[in-house]
């Protein structure tokens, strides 16, 4: 996001040369930088104690699989967000995570956190304004539920590559 008003006074920024970070859109009346950012958002590739794979499709937009996922929100950190996003949408319990690594989402500009979590397998309840269906895959079959370039292709990938070598640790 970027401003082009102060979101404090409404003045009209002004670019200022900020250090290194070159110019920056600036507000004279509260004397302070407004940094473009993006928004932070998780997104979890959940797994059973067997090492099945749960994946959603969601109730708006797209009708495929997703890893669950979801924002960040003020005051959150982003393990806590994930054990929200979980419980929200599917009603699982997070026993833990792992992080994985970010990825900028250029098309909602969003910072997606990517983590391994390990859940519980329990009786699914899914989120009615959320999630219109959720099922249980084996990693491979996992692995082609989801369409050819999704986040979650690359999340399998990272997790078999930290089995392989013993780190997964989750």
């Amino acid at each position: 996001m970027r401003f082009d008003h102060c979101p404090v006074c409404g003045r009209l920024l002004e670019l200022r040369q900020i250090g290194d970070e070159g110019n920056v859109p600036f507000c004279k009346e509260c004397e302070r930088p407004w940094f473009p950012f993006s928004y932070p958002c998780v997104i979890c590739l959940c797994m059973d104690e067997d090492g099945n794979v749960l994946l959603i499709k969601q109730s708006y937009g797209i009708s495929r699989y997703v890893c669950v996922a979801g924002y960040i929100k003020a005051g959150e950190d982003a393990e806590t967000a994930l054990r929200r996003e979980i419980a929200e949408e599917t009603g699982l319990e997070v026993l833990g995570a792992r992080y994985l690594y970010s990825r900028y989402f250029e098309k909602h500009d969003n910072l997606m956190l990517a983590f391994a979590c390990r859940v519980r397998r329990s009786e699914l309840k899914l989120s009615a304004n959320e999630v219109s269906e959720a099922n249980w895959f084996t990693p491979d079959d996992a692995y082609n539920a989801l369409f050819e370039g999704a986040y979650g292709r690359d999340m399998l990938n990272e997790v078999k590559r930290l089995e392989k070598e013993g780190l997964l640790g989750i």
